[in-house]
């Protein structure tokens, strides 16, 4: 007995005869309707054996793409949370976007060499560790160090006042005010005790 195709409805041979899957469920279908549909997922296929109205067990068909619906959304719930649970707070500087965390990341500074990454004056190049962000949207990447460098705590010496001219200065020194004074006045003094070399007059002038 020959049957008819459920989506175009001509009859099909014994040798032009295929049988489709259309929603986990078979469906006897012409050659030229398998060729249209087999590209298309089980979902695409179940809703237009169902649409025809001449699909084999319906029923079944209906029961199998609402369990599937069901596992879709169950699927994209679950996506959803994994994605809340990497998003940063931040947003895209391009499109303005959620911004998602990628993870560690390990990027060498130099160039690959026959044995490994070495930097530009031939020394073993070193590594930079960043954190990666991934809009959701768009793509976009971007890098931040995950830990700033430490900044090494400058402490302010404590200065004391000389008694002699007021100025303050570190205790480990002497007031270089003061050695400043008194190197200026040891040399006008050197300079006033020096003798004064006698002139030599021509012998004409004598």
């Amino acid at each position: 007995m020959a049957q008819e195709c459920i989506f175009c409805g001509k009859e099909i041979g014994l040798f032009s005869r295929e049988n489709t899957v259309c929603g986990g469920v078979e469906q006897p279908t012409c050659l030229e309707c398998y060729k249209l549909l087999r590209n298309l997922s089980q979902k695409e296929r179940g809703e237009r054996a169902l649409a025809t109205g001449r699909a084999v067990n319906p029923e079944q068909i209906a029961a199998n793409l609402a369990q599937a619906e069901q596992k879709e959304k169950a699927d994209r719930e679950r996506q959803e949370k994994a994605r809340q649970a990497l998003r940063t707070g931040e947003k895209c500087l391009r499109c303005g976007g959620p911004m998602e965390r990628c993870g560690l990341k390990r990027l060498h500074l130099g160039e690959e060499g026959l044995f490994g990454p070495v930097a530009r004056d031939g020394l073993l190049a070193a590594w930079l560790e960043v954190d990666v962000h991934r809009c959701a949207q768009c793509g976009r990447g971007e890098f931040y160090l995950p830990q700033p460098p430490e900044i090494p705590s400058i402490q302010e010496e404590e200065q004391v006042t000389c008694p002699v001219c007021g100025a303050r200065h570190s205790p480990d020194i002497g007031c270089p005010r003061c050695a400043m004074n008194n190197g200026q006045e040891r040399w006008t003094a050197a300079s006033q005790e020096r003798p004064k070399k006698p002139s030599r007059k021509p012998p004409w002038e004598k």
